[in-house]
């Protein structure tokens, strides 16, 4: 599935909101996620290995929103992982006022994973 800078971002947000919100670490310009606990957990569950999937592809070979906002990335999800991310969305979308638009990017992204998770279904099958 691609994403947009934009919209991974708002994806890796929601999912260490919704399963481990003390990776976010408030920084003087925004914020980051600490991937170092997860990274070196022997037994990581299904949630950090998605973070750590996520972040990979954030690495600094990425092209990111600071230097290319309009930059978009590709990321190899099955259906589960798709879910994941779209009840992550969901939950946040209820628990935090967001812009308009952030909450229009965030249903549109839930359509798109739901549509993936239906498709990865069908080819388990």
């Amino acid at each position: 599935m691609t994403f947009s800078s934009d919209e991974l971002i708002l994806a890796l947000v929601s999912l260490v909101r919704a399963t481990r919100p003390s990776m976010l670490r408030q920084e003087a310009d925004g914020f980051s996620v600490d991937f170092e606990a997860i990274a070196r957990s022997k037994t990581p569950g299904d949630a950090d290995r998605l973070l750590l999937k996520m972040g990979s592809v954030m690495g600094a070979e990425t092209p990111y929103p600071a230097k290319n906002p309009d930059s978009s990335v590709s990321l190899d999800l099955d259906a589960g992982e798709a879910r994941q991310i779209a009840d992550a969305l969901a939950k946040l979308e209820t628990v935090q006022a967001w812009p308009e638009d952030v909450m229009e990017m965030s249903r549109a992204l839930r359509a798109r994973l739901a549509s993936d998770a239906a498709g990865g279904d069908e080819e388990a099958t």
